[in-house]
């Protein structure tokens, strides 16, 4: 209770300080319902208790329900047979669709050696830069020169250490991020054995020191897209020396051996068969801004609920270059929506989309008196006070993210405002008071990228899969459902965030694909997903590009991007 007190209190004085007036909302009770469903099926009887607490039900013969709950509190759904699913609930959670899937029993996961695979061949040659030039790995050899790598030889670390994270420190850098470097968050890859920590201690399963040949550290996309999600923040590449010494004698296989090749699935996002709502069908038919906004207005009386419909409109409104009306629209929007945090991102991300950026920080101002206990709120906002060049508040709000987190763990939403950090710093440093105390690169050529693109969604269970296809056509797959990815769902409930970034240091030659296939929110409305490509991240000549996407075909892979190094020139 201290601590919480402390915390409000901070947030309040640091608010006053940045000029934005703060209310302290009380949580009450609210109203969550929905069906539960397997495979289509009402699940009749299924149990839905609050966590913690001796409130219940159960659903009826359509497999529906009706709970009262508080936010920040967990719903759990269970049936004899299938999986147990728990949901944290949030202050505009009313509806809550959930699917269950039969219970499933591995008897065989009894290791923490996750998966296994032969080591490729073994090469001599090294790069200008001392590297080897393929570096082996469970997936496959892997070309170093072209990608953000560290390496270091094993007769070069701290044998002394008492375990090999420990001798890692200050020999590699494990994050571009300086400050960052917690090697437990890694995927780790020695002798082609696969290790990520789970719920396990990862030093424990890791060589001693004295049994290492040599360890690379792969971070960028490019380099480690072979991976999966896993992968997200990076591969520590680990050879012992019984590995070296039998493989040094082998041919070297350059080749990426038995890697999935993409099959070209995506379908392009005109492509894609769709309803097209009959209020956008009569303002296709109008003749003029004014005709149409009557219709619009018309419209409202049956729409005023909707936040598709808002965005709808007010996107055709900017397409006509009718911006005047189209602020009248997203006006409205807000006034319908000020309480929801939810609707009013949509508001911000089509402000954002079509750069209103004083209007986006109107916004973004209002979320975060709605949700000051989301990291997202903070970011979202600091973000948006650069964007409008008010650098010096931006650099604020980043500071108050660090004092609301106990560290910056390098995972999620804290790579993204470390990221965007060091680029106020190194972009604006002359126009901010930054702290003495916080330690960045010396070199702003180490935090260079081709490509940095950022995802961000309104809602927090919006479920999609992402998939990028390097120029080779392998693909890398990212899940960010329930069911696959239950520990970052988690975390993004518990800390309050919603957005995930993916960097390319090298586009090479040919196309970069951005797939989606998306699988729906629990909701009946849309996910609205907004899309920042950076070209020449941290670059002179950096540039970026807003998109937003209204994500309502489920189970469809759509293309979202297509990138190439044609984008990095002006």
């Amino acid at each position: 209770m201290k601590i919480e007190f402390a915390m409000r209190a901070f947030i309040v004085y640091f608010l006053m300080f940045l000029g934005i007036s703060y209310g302290l909302f009380a949580q009450t009770k609210q109203e969550v319902s929905g069906y539960v469903t397997s495979f289509g099926t009402p699940v009749v009887h299924a149990k839905v208790a609050v966590v913690g607490t001796d409130l219940m039900t159960a659903t009826d013969s359509k497999g529906y329900y009706t709970i009262e709950v508080t936010p920040r509190q967990e719903l759990q759904f269970s049936y004899v047979g299938l999986q147990t699913v728990t949901i944290i609930i949030e202050d505009v959670t009313k509806t809550l669709n959930v699917k269950m899937l039969p219970e499933v029993n591995d008897l065989d996961e009894v290791t923490v050696k996750e998966k296994v695979k032969k080591i490729e061949a073994f090469s001599d040659e090294l790069g200008e830069d001392g590297k080897p030039i393929w570096m082996p790995t469970s997936m496959g050899p892997i070309f170093t020169q072209n990608g953000s790598t560290s390496y270091v030889k094993g007769k070069d670390l701290n044998l002394a250490a008492r375990d090999l994270t420990i001798a890692l420190g200050g020999r590699v850098m494990l994050r571009k991020s300086a400050t960052i470097s917690l090697p437990e968050v890694m995927l780790w890859d020695v002798d082609g054995n696969q290790f990520y920590p789970t719920n396990y201690d990862i030093r424990d399963v890791l060589p001693q020191v004295s049994e290492v040949y040599d360890v690379m550290v792969l971070r960028s996309l490019s380099l480690t897209n072979r991976y999966g999600s896993r992968a997200r923040n990076g591969v520590v590449v680990v050879r012992t020396k019984g590995a070296y010494f039998a493989q040094r004698k082998e041919k070297v296989n350059k080749t990426y051996g038995n890697q999935q090749v993409y099959s070209d699935d995506a379908i392009a996002m005109e492509s894609l068969i769709t309803v097209t709502p009959d209020y956008l069908k009569e303002l296709e038919n109008s003749n003029t801004p004014e005709e149409a906004f009557t219709i619009y207005k018309e419209a409202l009386v049956t729409n005023a609920r909707d936040v598709a419909f808002y965005a709808d409109v007010a996107q055709y409104f900017y397409d006509k270059k009718a911006t005047d009306k189209a602020h009248s629209v997203l006006s409205e929007m807000e006034t319908a929506f000020v309480t929801n945090a939810e609707a009013l991102k949509v508001l911000a991300y089509t402000y954002e989309a079509n750069a209103d950026r004083e209007k986006a920080l109107s916004v973004y101002k209002k979320i975060f008196r709605l949700r000051p206990q989301y990291v997202q709120s903070y970011r979202d906002l600091g973000n948006s006070f650069a964007a409008a060049e008010n650098y010096q508040k931006a650099w604020l709000m980043y500071m108050g993210y660090m004092n609301t987190t106990d560290s910056l763990s390098g995972t999620g939403i804290d790579a993204i405002v470390y990221r965007e950090m060091e680029a106020l710093y190194f972009q604006h440093k002359d126009k901010i008071d930054a702290d003495a105390k916080f330690s960045l690169p010396e070199n702003k050529s180490e935090l260079a990228y081709d490509v940095r693109l950022v995802f961000e969604w309104n809602t927090s269970e919006a479920e999609f899969e992402l998939e990028f296809v390097n120029p080779q056509n392998q693909p890398y797959v990212v899940n960010h459902t329930l069911e696959q990815n239950p520990e970052r769902i988690r975390d993004e409930k518990l800390k309050g965030y919603t957005s995930e970034e993916f960097l390319i240091d090298d586009l090479g030659s040919g196309d970069w694909l951005v797939n989606l296939k998306y699988f729906g929110n629990k909701q009946f409305q849309p996910t609205f997903l907004k899309v920042t490509t950076y070209y020449n991240w941290q670059q002179p000549n950096q540039k970026q590009k807003v998109e937003l996407f209204k994500l309502t075909r489920q189970n469809i892979k759509m293309q979202l991007l297509k990138l190439n190094n044609r984008n990095l020139r002006y």
